[in-house]
């Protein structure tokens, strides 16, 4: 599992003191100073939108920051380290801004997720596994037919052992399972046929072909179980073999004592591969699988900016959240983060001036609520009706909810202002006219996976194309719990006390996670035009 600390080397962490006030629950009142604009100096449009939204917001000049890192949507671990974690935490502390910001804005160019490398190397390893499983299975077929002269006398891998082309297998590939069972039965098969060749010379060859076999699909431990179980002639000895398996698996018996690397990952997997072989690296892959996974938006996971202990494998408890116990030991302070993003420049632009507008005129229109969510989980339903019984009660925001099973249908939700529903997973409904400065999220797995993409469905960038300008959407499954709860983020918006990234990270359960904030973090509707009292929020929620 890769862990924050292994990640960093320690370096970094040890020379940085950090003292930022407000490291337990949000501060009130994010200012313009306590922002940080972060753009991405490979993008002109990353770089003009910074430093219109640090003029448009005040922001100062010594506040945007510009990184050079990757265009693209998602950015592996190690390069989020070194190309935006490293170097921002570098410039906060030698511009002796650690004690200032509280929060920093990323700009579209910016990547928006952060991959999991070590799920990316086992899996590439096992997609290769598999189609040495397919090419087994063919050679197999020419075991006990064709007698080539092998170009070494050492063991090795039947692919390797002869001249001429490795066989292309059939497309597509049988299932891993499936050929696994095929190659079990037919290398029984072939141990038989074998044994039977009446010229001793085709007999050994024959033999030397099964054991490459074995090596190549089973590894030492395979290839040891087929010469003590058969009579293979012209093999190794077994004892040379066993001595070799006991120290390949103390090798990686000592690899496991250290947390897992990019490169002790690629390390273990040749070991695993010489053990076990193709099928081996194939079950390894299929475990990590299994794994919590190292993924995350990187907004989520720069929230954790100053932490240095914690797993990256998972979710982390966010330390701003109200309904959060308190933490047995204390704790680095928490950034709140946010991205003003989507798929083009020019909806990023629309996030920023649609913002400023609608604190300008005051954000009016009407709630929608939809429920009606999935079978399984009916009961979340009830969040959704105790948003609306909050609304009826201490607001003056009509509230316009639906219960029934389908989303609303199109063109169905004129002057929206505000918006929670479910669920229609990638796959946008039109339902609403949205009012300038419109905030909502549609709860389901995946809306952010193509954020930049003009052409998806998702609802994060169809929301962000027709005028919303705050929204949360998931760059891969986050699971229910991690959204905020519509009745707590709603309600402290409402108060206009607070900004939408203090609503945010004040009801937000986890961190280096799957949910990315898409919105001016300073963006708040009803500073001028409050529609809830702080006094009627539940107890805690309001610091």
């Amino acid at each position: 599992m890769l862990h924050r600390r292994r990640a960093l080397g320690g370096t970094l962490a040890a020379a940085v003191i950090v003292t930022v006030a407000c490291a337990g629950p949000v501060c009130a009142a994010l200012t313009a100073q306590e922002v940080l604009v972060v753009a991405n100096s490979n993008s002109a449009d990353s770089v003009d939108l910074a430093r219109f939204y640090a003029k448009a917001r005040g922001i100062p000049e010594q506040n945007v920051l510009l990184l050079k890192t990757s265009t693209e949507y998602e950015i592996s671990q190690a390069d989020y380290e070194a190309q935006v974690r490293r170097p921002l935490r570098e410039f906060l502390t030698r511009q002796k801004m650690n004690e200032g910001i509280r929060c920093v804005c990323l700009m579209w160019g910016v990547p928006v997720r952060i991959g999991d490398d070590l799920l990316n190397v086992y899996g590439a390893a096992g997609t290769k596994a598999h189609y040495r499983l397919a090419i087994g299975r063919k050679l197999l077929a020419t075991v006990g037919k064709d007698f080539p002269a092998p170009k070494t006398a050492d063991l090795r891998p039947l692919g390797a052992l002869f001249s001429g082309p490795v066989p292309v297998p059939d497309a597509p590939l049988a299932k891993p399972e499936d050929l696994r069972k095929e190659i079990s039965r037919l290398l029984a098969e072939k141990l038989a046929e074998t044994a039977k060749i009446a010229d001793p010379s085709k007999r050994q060859l024959a033999s030397r072909q099964l054991m490459a076999l074995y090596l190549d699909v089973y590894g030492l431990k395979g290839l040891i179980g087929s010469l003590g179980d058969s009579k293979l002639s012209g093999g190794p000895k077994v004892e040379d073999l066993k001595a070799q398996l006991t120290q390949v698996e103390r090798k990686l018996a000592d690899l496991a004592k250290s947390p897992a690397t990019l490169e002790s990952a690629k390390v273990r997997l040749d070991l695993i591969d010489e053990i076990a072989g193709a099928s081996g690296v194939l079950s390894a892959a299929d475990e990590v699988k299994l794994l919590k996974p190292a993924d995350a938006a990187l907004d989520s996971e720069l929230a954790l900016l100053w932490s240095d202990d914690y797993p990256l494998a998972g979710k982390v408890s966010n330390p701003l959240y109200w309904r959060a116990e308190a933490p047995a030991k204390k704790l680095a302070p928490t950034l709140l983060t946010a991205r003003i993003d989507g798929p083009t420049h020019a909806d990023a632009m629309r996030i920023i001036k649609g913002s400023l507008a609608a604190e300008k005129a005051g954000l009016k229109g009407l709630f929608y609520i939809d429920a009606g969510g999935p079978d399984r989980v009916k009961q979340y339903d009830e969040n959704l009706r105790q948003l609306r019984r909050f609304l009826l009660s201490n607001t003056k925001m009509k509230a316009i909810m639906d219960d029934e099973k389908d989303v609303f249908p199109p063109r169905s939700c004129p002057d929206a202002a505000l918006y929670v529903g479910w669920y229609s997973a990638q796959k946008y409904v039109p339902a609403f006219i949205w009012e300038t400065g419109a905030v909502g999220w549609h709860i389901s797995s995946f809306e952010a996976m193509h954020l930049r993409d003009g052409d998806s469905q998702e609802w994060c960038p169809k929301m962000i194309q027709n005028g919303v300008v705050a929204t949360i959407g998931a760059v891969n499954e986050p699971y229910l719990g991690a959204f905020p709860l519509p009745q707590d983020f709603y309600a402290l918006l409402l108060t206009g006390k607070y900004t939408v990234a203090e609503c945010y990270f004040r009801t937000v359960p986890w961190l280096s996670w799957r949910l990315t904030f898409i919105a001016d973090p300073l963006y708040n509707p009803f500073a001028a035009s409050p529609q809830a009292d702080v006094e009627k929020l539940p107890k805690g929620l309001a610091p």
